[in-house]
């Protein structure tokens, strides 16, 4: 085995790529290909990003997680087009019918009313509530 032999072994070129050290830092918890690198000549040096770099960087990649699990988002990240408004917007809900029961405090002076058995006093009562009345009397009539 000649020399030139041994150094054409030992050029990276010829090895594949060398993997990068997994393991996460001691200090940011970052992996070294998130570190901040400087090459001067003599090899990388890998540095600590401040805090808040590291807390953007995490929020980024939290936040880019979120829209490729969501089809109305995904887009943003693939390069497909924008899904119809149909995906986009959701599916559309009937609009909710208006609850016709009046509130607890007006069903309460019903029923004291009721129990004073003065039909006049009630009938007055009841002419002043248009829109709460077929509901009331569902009450009368269920007791």
């Amino acid at each position: 085995m000649t020399e030139a032999d041994t150094l054409d072994e030992l050029r990276p070129e010829h090895q594949g790529a060398i993997a990068i050290d997994p393991r996460p830092c001691g200090h940011c918890g970052l992996l070294v290909g998130e570190h901040f690198t400087i090459d001067q000549g003599d090899g990388p040096e890998h540095f600590c990003q401040p805090l808040d770099v590291v807390l953007h960087l995490r929020a980024a990649a939290l936040q880019e997680s979120w829209e490729r699990a969501d089809p109305r988002d995904a887009w943003m990240h693939t390069g497909k087009a924008p899904p119809p408004d149909s995906v986009r917007n959701g599916p559309q809900a009937a609009p909710c019918r208006p609850s016709r029961r009046p509130v607890q405090s007006t069903i309460d002076a019903f029923l004291y009313l009721v129990s004073l058995k003065d039909p006049d006093r009630l009938v007055a009562w009841l002419q002043e509530r248009e829109r709460d009345r077929p509901f009331l009397l569902t009450l009368l009539e269920a007791k």
